[in-house]
């Protein structure tokens, strides 16, 4: 299998060649479309044309330039809004906000629509010119320099780019700047236009677009020289792959081996259910032992508990009890010392009088 790299320049004109002829056999010799624009609007269609027929791009390019006023109404309207006059265009989205960031750039760096001055540049400096514009893809960049500057390259978009993987003249996994510089050496600069036109119809034909949009066999060795078989085999249905069943070995040998694995297989699981049983058994008896003497704490918590609060009901009972008589014994012991002073106190107030009494008697005897 020839590597990408060992490819020759002969080889990839042929296969150029061959694939040109049979593309006009199906889709006929059509004259190429030129395109004579200024460079503003050849952006603006390359951005329509991407991913899409030429046939389409001039419709929706048209539709843009009648429904909108002028250019500055395009630049000031919203993405949606583009999308919906660019009906009928494929991935209509992207191109109406490419559309409207090639208008901004061209507006802020010259303050017109006039954007000729491009042409003055060499190819180098306005590819670095143009890619300062956001979201601009390598299709419209290699475009607008190859109409505009007539520079020498091969445009390719996602859809071509996908048809020559599929039909062999492209290494896979290649990207669309990668492609075009792989076919470039096997193409003249008079037949880059055409040749990109005519594999732009098989890109967009609606019987391939899914069968292209779909990864490559990867049994399918790359092989420039085999296009027309793999034009071909594309034009066919595509084949659904068998999945390859295993060998089966059907000696004696082999029956034993398996039987008696079978059954060592077997006897573990039945090793592996009783082990499984045994645990589960014995951990349900852990947990029922667990449960009863977590239960028979709880008990002896409780009756400790119920004790204390017995014992300590009785000594604040006994505690009143005291006090009570304490008191008691109290206000009699007070009663009693009132009662023993207002007895003296009446005692002594009486003695005096007697005295004197006893004194006059003894005065009055001795006259």
């Amino acid at each position: 299998m020839p590597s990408p790299t060992a490819t020759k320049a002969n080889e990839k004109q042929q296969a150029c060649k061959k694939l040109t002829s049979l593309l006009h056999k199906d889709y006929g010799s059509m004259s190429v479309p030129k395109l004579n624009l200024p460079v503003l609007e050849t952006m603006l269609f390359a951005a329509c044309l991407e991913d899409n027929s030429w046939e389409e791009a001039e419709q929706g390019y048209e539709r843009l330039n009648r429904l909108y006023y002028d250019l500055n109404e395009v630049r000031v309207s919203s993405v949606a809004e583009i999308e919906e006059t660019l009906c009928g265009v494929r991935s209509g989205d992207w191109a109406g906000l490419r559309i409207r960031s090639i208008l901004r750039f061209v507006f802020e760096s010259t303050y017109t629509y006039d954007y000729e001055k491009l042409k003055r540049l060499t190819q180098d400096s306005a590819q670095k010119r143009l890619k300062k514009i956001n979201n601009m893809s390598p299709f419209i960049r290699n475009f607008t320099v190859q109409h505009s500057l007539g520079g020498y390259l091969v445009c390719l978009d996602k859809l071509s780019t996908r048809a020559a993987i599929h039909l062999g003249i492209v290494p896979p996994d290649s990207t669309e700047e990668q492609a075009g510089d792989f076919l470039k050496p096997g193409l003249k600069k008079a037949e880059t236009h055409g040749f990109t036109c005519a594999l732009r119809c098989l890109a967009t034909d609606p019987q391939f677009v899914d069968r292209l949009s779909e990864p490559p066999d990867e049994d399918e060795e790359f092989n420039v020289k085999l296009v027309e078989e793999r034009y071909h085999s594309l034009k066919k249905p595509r084949k659904r792959k068998k999945k390859k069943k295993p060998p089966v070995v059907a000696t004696k040998a082999a029956a034993k081996k398996k039987k008696q694995a079978g059954e060592k297989s077997d006897a573990g699981k039945k090793a592996v259910k009783a082990r499984s049983v045994k645990s589960s058994s014995s951990e349900k008896t852990a947990s029922k032992a667990g449960t009863k003497k977590t239960v028979k704490k709880k008990t002896v918590k409780k009756t400790s508990s119920v004790k204390k609060q017995t014992s300590r009901k009785k000594t604040t009972a006994a505690r009143k009890k005291t006090t009570g008589k304490s008191t008691a014994a109290r206000s009699t012991g007070k009663k009693t010392k009132t009662k023993k002073t207002v007895s003296k106190t009446v005692a002594a107030k009486r003695k005096p009088a007697k005295k004197k009494t006893t004194g006059r008697k003894k005065s009055t005897k001795k006259k």
